[in-house]
């Protein structure tokens, strides 16, 4: 295949040509297949320069939806590559067998007498259910790596079915409104023109629907505190139907190791012997319990530029700025404080907001709008995500080299 063909077909533009369009740039990410790494990638930083734009089209420093997800999707990128691991998980991966076999007594000895640092030993209470049966010939040994390859493959799908459907929404958003000093009421339908009616459960998009209405009012006020509570309402609306549609795959990313445990075993054990059947699945059905708890605790962190958030605590105040900015220090809008209190997300303080199991679509949303709300005035939310060394490599569609850094 000629070179341009070859650029042409991964929606990359030839020398020749002028620089293709954001819903251009969303749909080439879109159909790049095969390297899940490289598409997170580019789906980050997708999402970072439809930040930037809807940011001008919106007015104010407001984080929109885009904002958020643009360092979720860099977070997610951390556990597609394996980065983001329990630090167990990695230990069992990259140590041998003699190591394991030296090691594994003392840690077992060593709990209840204080919790180890991270990153000096394993930090997981679970590994006292595993090493009972560990190794017994049952290629339990390949298990961690087995759970981390379920666990990058479930987070990539999700990331990208999500940018499936609102990247190129918010590309046609800007290709529509940018221009339009005051949009109005055609700019509007044309951008619920497709959306479907219905909610988000059952497939529909009255969510972002209403979503859209919400930032277009907000486009058109110049009253401060209106427009955050506009742009918070829309991006909880977004953020709702978002998390709506990755359940399944959240779900399924955090029942990954017990899903590996019993396909390595078989179903009621039948490749065990006898006599470890009922300790095995014993031991299973006690990981079972505990595994989401472990896993929303010491794996469910989300990075920001001066922060690192762990998703299983209460959310802390913005570095060095108060808990709510003076615009949505108290909300005004009914319709926003009312989804806020179904969340418990409409008071002053965040106590209580720590999820206890990620999988649960109402503990999750109540930490997000939470989220969203603390952080929708914090300017750092709007920087880069990349150092020009890595954007430079990225937007050539290539995975930066460690010499220019961590991802």
């Amino acid at each position: 295949m000629e070179r341009s063909a070859r650029v042409a077909a991964r929606g990359m533009p030839a020398e020749t040509s002028e620089l293709p369009s954001l819903l251009d740039q969303v749909h080439a990410v879109i159909a790049l297949e095969d390297q899940p790494v490289l598409r997170n990638l580019l789906i980050t930083q997708c999402y970072y320069e439809l930040s930037a734009e809807l940011v001008k089209l919106l007015g104010g420093d407001n984080a929109h939806w885009c904002s958020f997800a643009t360092w979720a999707s860099k977070t997610a990128g951390r556990f597609i590559r394996n980065e983001e691991v329990p630090s167990v998980l990695r230990w069992l991966i990259l140590s041998d067998e003699a190591e394991r076999e030296t090691i594994l007594p003392r840690i077992l000895r060593g709990r209840g007498q204080g919790e180890p640092e991270r990153g000096s030993a394993p930090r997981i209470s679970a590994i006292d259910l595993i090493a009972p049966w560990w190794g017994q010939g049952l290629g339990l040994v390949d298990l961690p790596e087995r759970i981390l390859c379920e666990l990058s493959s479930d987070i990539a799908v999700g990331n990208l079915k999500v940018f499936e459907e609102l990247g190129p929404l918010f590309a046609r958003m800007i290709q529509l409104y940018r221009g339009c000093p005051r949009p109005g009421k055609a700019q509007l339908a044309a951008l619920l023109e497709g959306l479907q009616s219905g909610p988000s459960p059952q497939g529909g998009q009255g969510l972002l629907r209403s979503a859209m209405e919400h930032y277009h009012e907000a486009m058109l006020t110049d009253e401060k505190d209106e427009k955050a509570e506009l742009i918070l309402l829309a991006n909880a609306r977004v953020g709702l139907h978002e998390q709506v549609r990755l359940q399944p795959y959240i779900a399924r990313s955090l029942n990954a190791p017990i899903r590996c445990m019993i396909d390595t075993v078989g179903p009621r054990g039948r490749r065990l012997p006898e006599a470890l059947q009922s300790m095995v699945f014993d031991k299973i059905e006690k990981l079972q319990a505990v595994w989401r708890l472990i896993a929303t605790k010491e794996m469910m962190t989300m990075r920001l530029p001066d922060e690192l958030l762990e998703l299983g605590h209460d959310l802390p105040a913005p570095p060095g700025l108060p808990l709510h900015c003076a615009e949505l220090a108290t909300i005004e809008d009914r319709e926003l404080y009312e989804l806020l209190r179904e969340y418990d997300a409409h008071d002053h303080t965040t106590d209580g907001c720590g999820a206890e199991d990620w999988a649960s679509l109402s503990e999750r949303m109540s930490y997000i709008l939470e989220l969203f709300r603390s952080r929708q005035c914090c300017p750092r939310l709007l920087e880069r995500p990349f150092s020009r060394e890595q954007h430079a490599e990225i937007v050539a569609w290539r995975v930066p080299a460690a010499i220019h850094g961590a991802l």
